[in-house]
C-alpha cells in the first residue's frame, strides 16, 4: 500500500537522492555539490515548507522537497524516483498537493526542467502549472572574426553611474550583484561597458574573465527600455565578444539569457553563440487554480 508521509531524518532523504533517479527532478541543478551546503538546503527544507515521500512497505519510492527564495515563493526541487519504480503523474500529483497544502493562496511554486534530457510535461499538465519562460545558455568558443566598431560602446564611467544603477537595478531583481558591487569589482578582469549615445546611457553589459578556466561570462547585459528593438544589446554581446577573445587567452564566453522568444535567441548565432543548455520554467499558482474552476 502506497503511502505519502513527511521526511523529517536529513540522512534518510540524502541516501534516497543519493539512489535515486533524477529523469524528472526540477531543479536539479540548485543541489549544492559541497556536503555542508546541502545539509543547510535540506535542513531548510525541512523545516518549511516539508519533505514529502511516497512509501511503499516503508521503503521510499518518490519524494519532492522545496527552498523559499523570496517571502511565499519556492523553488521545487524534485521528484526524485526510486530507480526501479515510475510514478505515475497522478502520484506526483499526490505528492505536490501535500507539499502545498499548507500554504497561502497568493504563493508561487516554481520549475524548472532542461529540455530535450528530463521527462516532465505531463507532470506539469497533471497539476495545471503553466508555461513561464525558458533560460538559454549560450556559448561561443570563438570570435567570427567580422570587424566591428562600435564608438558608442565605451567603458563604465564614473558620470554615468546613476543611469547605470537604475537600469541595472530594474533589469535584475532576485539573486544579483549590486551596482555597486559590479563597480567596486572592475579590475583587468572585470569590465564593464556602457552604450552611450547622444549622453544618454541605453545600455550596458559587465564580463567577468576566469583565467583560471580560460572563459568569460557575460553576467548581465541589458539594453533601456526605450530603446529595445534597436540592435544595442546586440551590439553590446557582439563587442564583448571581440573584446574578450582578443584580449585574453580563452577558450569560450557564455551567458545566459531569460525569453520566451525563440527567434530571438536564435539571432545570437549570427554572433557565433550557440544553445547548450535550456531550461523551461513553469510556475504554479493556487490562486489562479481556484479562479478557473470558480468561474
Amino acid at each position: 500500500m502506497m503511502n505519502i508521509v513527511q521526511l523529517r531524518e536529513p540522512q534518510e532523504i540524502k541516501a534516497f537522492i543519493d539512489s535515486s533517479r533524477y529523469l524528472s527532478t526540477s531543479y536539479l541543478y540548485k543541489l549544492p555539490q559541497e556536503y555542508e551546503d546541502f545539509d543547510t538546503l535540506l535542513n531548510e527544507a525541512i523545516t518549511h515548507p516539508g519533505v514529502i515521500a511516497m512509501t511503499e512497505n516503508n521503503q521510499i519510492q518518490a519524494l519532492i522537497l522545496a527552498f523559499s527564495y523570496d517571502n511565499h515563493r519556492y523553488k521545487i526541487i524534485g521528484p526524485f524516483i526510486a530507480q526501479d519504480f515510475t510514478l505515475t503523474d497522478n502520484q506526483f500529483k499526490l505528492l505536490f498537493d501535500k507539499l502545498i497544502e499548507q500554504q497561502p493562496d497568493e504563493s508561487i511554486f516554481n520549475f524548472s526542467f532542461e529540455e530535450g534530457a528530463q521527462e516532465y510535461k505531463t507532470y506539469m499538465k497533471t497539476i495545471h502549472a503553466s508555461y513561464n519562460f525558458t533560460d538559454y545558455y549560450l556559448e561561443a568558443q570563438k570570435d567570427l572574426g567580422d570587424h566591428f566598431n562600435n564608438q558608442n560602446i565605451i567603458e563604465y564611467q564614473k558620470g554615468f553611474y546613476r543611469a547605470f544603477s537604475k537600469l541595472h537595478m530594474m533589469t535584475f531583481k532576485h539573486n544579483a550583484m549590486t551596482p555597486d558591487e559590479i563597480i567596486e569589482s572592475l579590475d583587468e578582469h572585470n569590465r564593464l561597458f556602457i552604450f552611450v549615445s547622444e549622453g544618454l546611457l541605453k545600455g550596458y553589459l559587465y564580463l567577468q574573465v576566469d583565467t583560471e578556466r580560460n572563459n568569460a561570462e557575460i553576467k548581465y547585459f541589458s539594453s533601456h527600455m526605450d530603446y529595445r528593438l534597436k540592435g544595442i544589446a546586440f551590439d553590446l554581446l557582439e563587442y564583448a565578444l571581440k573584446y574578450a577573445f582578443e584580449h585574453y587567452t580563452i577558450h569560450k564566453v557564455y551567458f545566459k539569457i531569460r525569453n520566451k522568444n525563440s527567434k530571438l535567441v536564435e539571432r545570437f548565432n549570427e554572433l557565433g553563440f550557440q544553445i547548450n543548455y535550456e531550461y523551461k520554467k513553469y510556475k504554479f499558482e493556487p490562486r489562479h487554480l481556484h479562479q478557473d474552476f470558480s468561474s
